[in-house]
């Protein structure tokens, strides 16, 4: 019987740090994401548009869709994703939905749901 040998393939420095750059780019952008998002929910507040709920509902749930799409983005570029994030993400989004449109939910429900959802989706993983 032929034995198979193990191939590993190694990355080199310089594409090691361009990997690296790219998960810094994608993280500041992130963060000007973030504060546009605030800047722009307390804008609308302050004409009106929205109301105190709806302000803090669209900052959750906005919130929870900018980790989301960073980890996305990760996937893209086939950088390493942060489960802490998908988790938090999953949850911003899913309270920042109903604190808009006023559903009354227990935070913690919905912190176990997503626990579960993850599980699931880490069996149907490997």
């Amino acid at each position: 019987m032929a034995h198979m040998a193990k191939v590993e393939v190694v990355m080199d420095e310089k594409a090691l740090l361009a990997r690296h750059m790219l998960n810094f780019k994608l993280v500041k952008l992130s963060w000007a994401l973030f504060f546009i998002l605030i800047g722009g929910s307390w804008i609308l507040e302050s004409l009106r548009k929205i109301d105190y709920a709806q302000k803090w509902g669209i900052i959750y749930a906005g919130c929870g869709a900018i980790l989301l799409l960073l980890n996305l983005m990760r996937i893209a570029w086939k950088i390493n994703i942060s489960k802490f994030t998908t988790w938090l993400g999953t949850l911003l989004l899913l309270y920042g939905i109903a604190t808009f449109y006023e559903f009354d939910f227990s935070i913690w429900a919905a912190a176990i749901l997503v626990i579960g959802l993850i599980m699931l989706l880490e069996v149907f993983r490997k």
